[in-house]
Parts: structure tokens; sequence; C-alpha cells
């Protein structure tokens, strides 16, 4: 049972993008597609594919790959002024995605108000983490398959997606701390920038090196990104912060690192070619309707 459901999973990600292709669908994300199909194969529906051990492994580090490319896909130019700019433009990436998560917040801490009214939340600040977070994992996937990142555009939406997921993502830590009894732990997040801030000073320099010595065989680059990803992780894990934000972390380091546009690209092949497909199938699969 355990290699069917692993067959069925392995054979929905190499049909779905085929199908989408063949009948033109381009108004679905495939990501938003792997996981309706995920929940037609799951347990909602044909409860003919089941979790197993093994897909909950791939599953968990498609969901790190996918938040280490995204880290990878920030253009940190944006951050930088120009010269003789004395301040920042109020239409730049950064600024209009500062701007839109604040209303994001804004609408979200309303909504949060309103259900606590209506009996039908207690928690007006939870509300406002859950329903300010934005998917990041979907909204990277339908940017790349739109080929807009590289756009003003593309990077707003990204910035705003890294907000809705970082933000959330670090006040949940915060609350679920602080509502735990568990406060006096809050401080060992800064170990995990710390950590990052060392490794990207560690390895910028040795980085150069490692292009030119590595071969077909060896791949330097891309075990320095999996050291940096693992790493990452297991101090966010240790610290008590979410893993994904390990991995988010990693990737922003690589970015920094300045790899080739051939490190970035087979990243993206072992991430968008094999792993992160199955996580958003298994997303849906897990969701019981």
């Amino acid at each position: 049972m355990q290699q069917l459901s692993m067959l069925i999973v392995m054979l929905a990600a190499l049909i779905i993008p085929i199908a989408m292709a063949r009948f033109k669908v381009s108004s679905v994300p495939t990501a938003v597609a792997e996981i309706v199909v995920g929940i037609l194969i799951g347990k909602s529906a044909l409860n003919i594919v089941h979790e197993t051990s093994s897909l909950t492994l791939l599953s968990s580090l498609g969901v790190i790959l996918l938040m280490f490319l995204s880290g990878m896909e920030i253009n940190f130019d944006l951050f930088k002024k120009a010269p003789g700019q004395k301040k920042r433009d109020s239409k730049s990436p950064v600024s209009m995605a500062a701007m839109s998560f604040t209303c994001v917040v804004i609408t979200a801490l309303v909504l949060g108000i309103i259900l606590y009214f209506l009996g039908l939340f207690t928690d007006v600040l939870l509300a406002t983490i859950l329903f300010s977070t934005i998917a990041l994992g979907v909204v990277i996937a339908t940017l790349k398959e739109k080929e807009i990142l590289g756009r003003p555009m593309g990077q707003t939406i990204l910035l705003t997606a890294v907000l809705g997921e970082v933000i959330p993502m670090l006040a949940l830590t915060f609350y679920a701390s602080i509502y735990g009894h568990n406060a006096g732990r809050l401080w060992l997040i800064v170990l995990l920038f710390l950590a990052a801030i060392i490794l990207l000073r560690r390895f910028r320099q040795p980085y150069v090196w490692f292009n030119n010595v590595s071969k077909a065989t060896t791949q330097l680059d891309i075990r320095l990104a999996f050291f940096l990803i693992f790493t990452l992780v297991t101090v966010a894990e240790t610290v008590g912060a979410e893993n994904i934000l390990g991995a988010f972390l990693a990737g922003m380091v690589m970015k920094l690192l300045e790899p080739s546009e051939a490190t970035q690209e087979k990243l993206t092949s072992i991430g968008y070619g094999f792993f992160i497909p199955i996580f958003f199938i298994m997303t849906g699969v897990r969701l019981d309707l």
C-alpha cells in the first residue's frame, strides 16, 4: 500500500502539468491544480492515497525547498537607494509591499473584531495573525510559472507575500511561547538570525573558490546549498522557531552569496521537478473536507 500511494503521487505529479497543457488550462496555477488533485485522491474523496512515512518526509523536504527557493527569489537591489536619492520612492516594490501588507493586517484585525462580536472567535490577536497570513508557497509558484518575478509587479507581490508569511510566522511563535508559558525561550530566536549572518560571512569568500574547484561529480554549490538549508532548519527547530523560517533564511543567504544562473537553475530543477509537487499534492491529500 505504501508503494502504491507513492506511485499514485508520482503519477499525479507527472500527469497534472501534461493534462493542463493538453487542455490549455492556463488560468489555474499548477500548484493549485496539484492541491485539488490531492484532495480528489486523498481522504476527502477517492481515498486511494494514504500518508506514509516516505511521503511525509518528501513532502517536508518539498516545503523546505520551496521556502529556500522563495528566499533566493528576492532581489536585494530593491533595498538599496540610488546614488543621490534621499528617500525611497513611494512606488518602489518595497514601499508598495509594505503598504499592501499593512492593509492586509488592518483587514485581518477588522475581520477578527467582527468575528469576536459575532461570538465565532474569542481571541482577536490570534485571529489577526491567522487572517494576515499569506500562502507564500502558492504565490511564489504562481509568479514563477507566469514568469513575472523579474518585473516590479512580480517583486511587489513577492515581497508582500514574504511579509505575509514571515511576520505572522514570527508572531505566532511569540504568541505560542507567551501563552504556552515559555516566553523565556523567545530570545533564542535571535540565534537563528545570528547563525544566518555567520554562515553568510563564513562562505562569502570561499564560495568563489568553490565554483573554481567544483566538478560534475562533486557539485559543491548544490552541496553548500543543502548544508545551509539543514543547518538553519536545525537551528530554527532547536530555538523553537518554524523550520520553514530557517529554510527561508538559508535561501536569502544563498542569494547574497551571488550564485550563478546555472546553480539557481539546478536548485530550481531539484525543487520544482520532484520535491515541491509532492508537497502540494500531499497538502490536498491531508485535507479532510
